[in-house]
């Protein structure tokens, strides 16, 4: 970032088998948010792989497990908590995040181990997080944008993949949702938080 002028990174869902809240990764998140780094999670490998070998269920379902878990991690690790001005964007509308926000939050008033690291209710860091607009469904995508947040949309494709949404620009325009607020998932929200970059490609 500091010398050509990147945004941030693109991230796997694990590191090695280590999940994103190992302590080990303080030092990267700490930089990422001192850089305000954006950073793009998308999983590389599924989750549950070996009960997932048919019907093609280890992207639609297993890539969207590994998601999950990721985003899971980041908020019950307390790494949301302890980083507050992380931006970090979920791919694939976060997997089942934003759907089970609800127990999430019964999980941590219930349970002690859900508040081992995570001190403030996880709504908190919930809403620190951006999601992509990759769901395939009209629907799910709306249900996102009402309940994370327009301002926490952002436009993916997931090119050059088969299960991508090539026509992602029409499927946000066929959303019901004002045209100004459309207009700022297409793009205006992603001017906002990639900012400008820490040092010109030129300097």
């Amino acid at each position: 970032m500091t010398q050509l002028g990147l945004r941030g990174a693109m991230i796997a869902t694990n590191v090695n088998g280590q999940n994103l809240d190992d302590p080990t990764l303080d030092p990267f998140w700490a930089a990422a948010e001192e850089l305000g780094a954006f950073i793009f999670i998308h999983p590389q490998v599924s989750a549950a792989a070996e009960r997932l070998t048919s019907y093609y269920l280890r992207n639609m379902v297993g890539l969207t497990l590994e998601t999950t878990i990721a985003g899971a991690c980041l908020v019950f690790g307390g790494v949301l908590e302890r980083y507050p001005r992380l931006k970090i964007c979920l791919a694939h509308g976060g997997g089942y995040v934003p759907y089970q926000a609800g127990r999430f939050q019964h999980g941590w008033e219930v349970r002690e181990e859900a508040k081992v690291h995570l001190h403030n209710p996880p709504s908190e860091s919930l809403c620190r997080l951006y999601y992509d607009t990759i769901l395939h469904s009209k629907p799910a995508l709306e249900f996102l944008i009402s309940t994370a947040g327009h301002e926490r949309v952002l436009l993916g494709s997931d090119y050059p993949f088969d299960m991508g949404n090539l026509d992602c620009v029409a499927r946000v325009r066929a959303l019901s949702i004002e045209p100004a607020v459309r207009d700022l998932i297409l793009g205006g929200y992603a001017r906002t938080v990639l900012g400008e970059p820490t040092r010109s490609v030129h300097a």
